[in-house]
Parts: structure tokens; C-alpha cells; sequence
């Protein structure tokens, strides 16, 4: 009986047992596919999660708008942005980040120890005294400025609190044009400052002598007398606070310009990874993404201007883009206290 008359005989019998184990040729097919699906998969993927990120920061936004717009109810002068009790008095204190968070850890005052930082419980920004902490965390915090407990456990714990909704899940820290005291730290946002967002704090130094800043943005002004709150920006994502100043500098206004320069010398990264856009909420309490990539040159007409000044004065101060502004023109300006010189603010800075 031939070998192959066997082979029908077991085929047919049922004593037949196929072949069970891969040759390496297969498996190196099969793997080579996984490979290929897998690096197709993974952009779609990792976009999915940045997106999802995307729309927590957006919630966030929405939160922390929704709580200054409550605020502002309660408040007897409708400031929706809280004035933090050290502004104008502590060294930098000028609103845009005591609105609310946690204590900061960046810029220690003495050598290295976080404890010391500008932006801590220690020298008085700690969460106790952050306006919207009130309204979003009922229970409120305690005040451990003067107490920092056994082994700094008080100014320690104030570092470390979870108050989410001032952190931004995509804060990947210093990304392009801001404070070098930022950049150097290396930290995120949210450690250096204690929030990942900043408030809208547009701020003019007029020249001359006895100078005192005046508030440009909804950061000082009743909420009734933001002329424009659905284009107004309220909060947003700190990486993008100066990213309009991009061709500031083009506008004649360099003698404004302040610490940070004329203009922003290199593209601006938003945390969420595209160049330029930044998730931003409204004074009317909306959230979204927005461009902004250096603001509108030249600079809008309007037809009147405070005070009765010329176009000459204010143009450098209309600060605006595509849906969106931070200057509040025509409503006047805010005049404050605070010396130009004072709070570690240059003379005739425009932020």
C-alpha cells in the first residue's frame, strides 16, 4: 500500500490530526499586522485622549466662569474676578492667578524652599484667601498663613490640595512666551502658580510721572459694564495669556511693552498641542477654543475713547482677534492705587 493510499486511509478514518503550531514565516506576518494596526491605531487614539482632555479643561473653564458670574451676583460692586487682599500691596499681585487654586510652589523667596513662594500659603496666597475658592468649595479652606504647623504640614498641605477644576489635565507647564520665572521652574501651571488659568487682567501704565496702573479688561469693572461679554475673555489657559502680543510691537507701541518685549519671537504651544489655539471662557459664561495668533493690526477705529483722548493713546491698548477681545473699550478704564512701579509691574507695561 502506497504512502499516499495511507494518508487518504487517516483522512477518511478520522485519525487525522492537522498541523496546530504556527511556522515562523506566519508569525512574522501575523506580527507585522499587529504592528501595522497598531501604528495606525495609536494617533487616532492618543487624539481621542487629548480630545477628551480638551473637553475637561473647556468644563473646567465653564466651571470656574459660571462661579465668578455667582460671585459677581453676591458682590456689592459685581466684581466677577475676586480682588485678592494683598493686590497692590504684595510684590506681583495683580489678580491674575489669586482668583482661586491651591498654594503655589514657583519663585521661592528664600533659596529653594517651595514653602517660601510668592504664590504660597506664606506670603499670603495660599487657598484660604482665593476668592472663588468660596464659591466652588463650600466648606472653604482654613488660613494657615501665620500657622504653618508642626514640620510645615499646614503650608505643605496647602500645596498638595486637589482643587481639580483649576487644574487644566493638558497643563504641560511653560510653553512659549511668558514669565522666565515660569520657565525656569520647569513645573506646571498649576504647581507654580497653583492654577492652571489665568485670569483676564489687562493692565495700562500710562507715561509719566505718579504713575498708577488702570485696568483694561473685566478684571475690576461691574460685569454689567463689560460692553461685549460673549467675545470678552474671562479666564484661560495659561500658556496663552500673552500670545497676542505677537505683533504688538509692529503697532509703534515697543515704549508700552514692558518685561515681556515687543513681540512673542517664536510660536506659542497650547497645552492641548496645536500652536496658537487655547481653550478660553467668556464673561457671559462660555467656553471654547479660540485662536489667538498676535491680535488685529491695524487696530479696529472705534469712535470714541475714553476720557477724550485720540486714537493716538488707546490704539495700543485695543487688544482683540477673531471672536475674541481682552480690552473692554468703549467702557472706560479702571484707575487704581497701585503705583506703575509697584507690584513688580514695569513702568508702562501693557499686559
Amino acid at each position: 500500500m502506497t504512502r499516499e493510499h495511507n494518508v487518504r486511509r487517516r483522512a477518511v478514518s478520522g485519525r487525522w490530526r492537522p498541523r496546530t503550531a504556527f511556522t515562523l514565516i506566519e508569525l512574522l506576518v501575523v506580527v507585522a499586522i499587529i504592528a501595522l494596526l497598531i501604528s495606525i491605531l495609536l494617533p487616532s487614539l492618543k487624539r481621542a485622549r487629548e480630545q477628551a482632555k480638551m473637553v475637561a479643561c473647556q468644563a473646567s473653564l465653564k466651571g470656574i466662569s459660571t462661579a465668578g458670574n455667582t460671585y459677581a451676583a453676591s458682590d456689592k460692586s459685581e466684581m466677577s474676578i475676586p480682588v485678592h487682599r494683598l493686590m497692590g500691596i504684595g510684590v506681583g499681585a495683580v489678580g491674575e492667578y489669586e482668583y482661586g487654586g491651591k498654594a503655589g510652589i514657583g519663585e521661592p523667596q528664600q533659596g529653594v524652599d517651595p514653602l517660601s513662594s510668592r504664590w504660597g500659603t506664606q506670603n499670603g496666597r495660599g487657598p484660604a484667601t482665593r476668592g472663588l475658592n468660596t464659591v466652588i468649595y463650600k466648606g472653604g479652606f482654613n488660613d494657615y498663613a501665620d500657622d504653618p504647623g508642626p514640620n510645615n504640614q499646614n503650608w505643605l498641605n496647602d500645596t498638595t490640595l486637589d482643587v481639580g477644576i483649576f487644574k487644566c489635565p493638558s497643563d504641560k507647564g511653560y510653553s512659549g512666551h511668558h514669565y522666565t520665572a515660569w520657565q525656569d521652574s520647569g513645573l506646571t501651571s498649576y504647581d507654580h502658580y497653583g492654577n492652571s488659568y489665568s485670569a483676564s487682567t489687562g493692565w495700562i501704565g500710562r507715561p509719566g510721572a505718579g504713575c498708577k496702573l488702570e485696568s483694561n479688561s473685566s478684571f475690576l469693572k461691574p460685569i454689567s459694564r463689560v460692553p461685549n461679554p460673549a467675545n470678552t475673555i474671562y479666564f484661560m489657559e495659561n500658556a496663552g495669556r500673552f500670545a497676542w502680543r505677537k505683533n504688538y510691537g509692529a503697532d509703534g507701541c515697543g515704549s508700552l511693552s514692558g518685561a515681556l518685549g515687543n513681540d512673542v519671537e517664536s510660536a506659542v504651544k497650547g497645552w492641548h498641542g496645536k500652536p496658537w489655539n487655547f481653550a478660553t471662557a467668556f464673561v457671559d459664561g462660555h467656553s471654547s477654543v479660540v485662536t489667538i495668533d498676535g491680535h488685529y493690526q491695524p487696530q479696529p477705529q472705534l469712535s470714541s475713547y475714553p476720557d477724550g483722548e485720540d486714537y493716538g493713546v488707546w490704539h495700543c491698548v485695543i487688544i482683540r482677534g477673531p471672536n475674541w477681545q481682552i480690552d473692554t473699550l468703549p467702557a472706560p478704564s479702571v484707575l487704581t492705587s497701585i503705583d506703575c512701579t509697584g507690584g513688580g509691574v514695569a513702568v508702562n507695561t501693557i499686559q
